[in-house]
């Protein structure tokens, strides 16, 4: 297990330089923040990332995992860097990369994997693996069991679907529409630590350019599920990708 140190609060939480200072209230500054926020209740602090459960043990699969593991990293680097990748307002400074490369030091997956027990495994098999995880790592004497926390809320599974959807997006993770007219329609699935009554263990679809959107979005207290995403017609499973407007 990687080990952090404590979030800088410099970097995070900086004074401003003059009134409405917009270089305070950047995004990676808001993550590194709701990073410490919730650095007391478990076991791995001052990070963020997901449990990565491989459910595809086929020849040739360790190779495709290994892959998609690294495309994953590529997308969730974009994430960290998106605000200085975007072109500059007009008189606009150039923004600090400080706090991107800050946030992205702190990216951390862990990986299960277990041919035995996980092969060919649907979702509540997976949630199942995923709340041991989780009551393994979680330390419900810290105090702070009813503080969302994504790390704890949400895993991958990556079956052959989603490992297919994370190796079909470009290397580049700036191509746009123009050159690649499927981007935003590639998803994995996402298992939730959530049992709804008329549908089992919860889980989504999620566009592979959005899973580092939900997982810091999930770790805001007002966050559900149901407003995030939209009901699949066919199975009703909540669906986070593709071209719709979520925040409509």
């Amino acid at each position: 297990m990687a080990t952090f140190p404590p979030i800088d609060m410099a970097i995070a939480k900086p004074e401003p330089r003059f009134i409405r200072d917009p270089e305070t209230r950047r995004a990676p500054r808001r993550d590194l923040l709701s990073i410490a926020f919730h650095d007391g209740s478990h076991n791995y602090p001052y990070c963020w990332g997901f449990t990565i459960f491989r459910t595809v043990y086929t020849p040739g699969s360790d190779e495709a995992f290994a892959k998609a593991i690294g495309r994953l990293a590529i997308y969730a680097k974009q994430y960290a860097d998106d605000d200085i990748l975007h072109k500059r307002l007009p008189n606009e400074g150039p923004r600090d990369p400080l706090p991107n490369r800050e946030l992205w030091s702190r990216y951390y997956n862990e990986t299960v994997e277990d041919p035995e027990t996980l092969a060919n495994a649907g979702v509540e098999e997976v949630g199942r693996r995923f709340d041991a995880w989780v009551s393994e790592h979680f330390d419900s004497g810290g105090g702070k069991r009813g503080v969302p926390n994504s790390r704890f809320r949400l895993c991958l599974m990556l079956d052959q679907q989603s490992i297919d959807s994370i190796l079909a997006m470009p290397e580049n993770p700036r191509t746009g529409l123009r050159d690649d007219p499927h981007i935003f329609d590639r998803w994995v699935k996402v298992v939730t630590d959530e049992q709804w009554a008329d549908r089992g263990r919860l889980w989504l679809r999620v566009g592979v350019s959005f899973v580092w959107l939900l997982w810091f979005g999930a770790q805001d207290p007002d966050f559900m599920y149901e407003e995030a995403g939209w009901a699949d017609d066919s199975d009703g499973v909540l669906n986070f990708w593709g071209m719709r407007d979520w925040h409509s």
